[in-house]
């Protein structure tokens, strides 16, 4: 008598399904293994190949190098903040923005190419310009030049202390054709720095002005499904004269006060009197790689460290 053959290949399927029941009637749990292709007859054919997923993932975060400087001159020194404004390209930011910046005592601009010997040598050494009346530095007088390295992840903010904090702070607001403004307590001014890599090899730093003030408190903040206490003081952003500037490689991103001394942004965050003298002081930014947005790069670059070296910190 000759078999069936569609009975054979139905047989294994009646058996595996009775299997299961069974399991599921005794209350077990089983997981198939996601690797495994099964045939058409209930039997297992051979292991698939890897999830392509791991093969999309993404590539470890990668930092982006920059330096950081403050330069510091007094009133009786303004050649230097004069000659080396000469040499920034202003309008990097369209007229708009540029009106509202100068209008809150702030100044943007790009400096491309090589720079005048004086003006490097000022930038590198901290004595470089210091009027010299004689007399010892006193031990609380701060120093002409503050340079700080930092490893920012592409995007994630840092903070970046612009002045130290102040018992009382007046803050006037030029918003078009209206000026609001308030007394803040106990504050100090900050400036919230991303930065992003370009196509191209440039690097794009966006920077926020931010206040903040008043006693220490406890908030809970939540950030990618979870909350967290965090305690710090009050912060009060000033939106309207964030930017953002696209750096080439070798240039310099310049930042300082604009016009006379008020009460205005780039007073609060450039200029503070010191030891009975008004100092105001110029932020330069400069990317020290060539970083490239990693979905146009061939292959990572070799000097970039993963995000777990990175620590975003505090500068001053």
């Amino acid at each position: 008598m000759r078999s069936d053959p569609t009975a054979r290949v139905g047989m294994p399927v009646v058996c595996a399904a009775v299997v299961l029941a069974a399991t599921a009637a005794g209350g077990c749990r089983f997981t198939l293994p996601a690797t495994v292709l099964w045939g058409p007859d209930g039997m297992p054919l051979a292991k698939a190949e890897e999830s392509s997923t791991a093969s999309l993932a993404k590539p470890a975060p990668r930092t982006i190098p920059l330096e950081l400087t403050f330069v510091r001159s007094d009133a009786q020194d303004p050649a230097f903040p004069d000659e080396l404004w000469k040499l920034s390209d202003e309008q990097v930011l369209d007229a708009p923005l540029r009106r509202r910046l100068a209008a809150n005592g702030l100044r943007v601009g790009v400096v491309t190419g090589p720079l005048p010997t004086e003006i490097s040598a000022r930038l590198q050494d901290a004595k470089s310009g210091e009027p010299d009346d004689g007399l010892p530095d006193a031990p609380s007088e701060r120093p002409a030049l503050v340079r700080r390295a930092l490893r920012l992840l592409p995007g994630r903010p840092s903070e970046l202390v612009a002045c130290s904090a102040v018992s009382e702070l007046v803050l006037l607001e030029h918003d078009g054709d209206q000026v609001h403004g308030g007394t803040y307590r106990d504050a100090s001014t900050h400036f919230s720095l991303r930065s992003f890599p370009a196509a191209d090899g440039r690097t794009r730093v966006e920077l926020t002005p931010v206040v903040r003030h008043g006693p220490t408190e406890r908030s809970w903040v939540g950030e990618e499904g979870v909350f967290r206490m965090e305690t710090g003081q009050r912060e009060h952003p000033l939106d309207r004269l964030r930017f953002s500037v696209m750096i080439p490689t070798g240039g310099l991103l310049l930042v300082g006060p604009d016009g006379d001394e008020a009460s205005t942004a780039g007073d609060a965050f450039f200029r503070e009197r010191d030891l009975g003298r008004s100092t105001s002081r110029c932020l330069a930014i400069r990317p020290q790689a060539r970083m490239v947005d990693p979905l146009f790069a061939d292959s990572p670059p070799a000097d970039s460290i993963s995000a777990d070296a990175a620590e975003p910190g505090r500068v001053r």
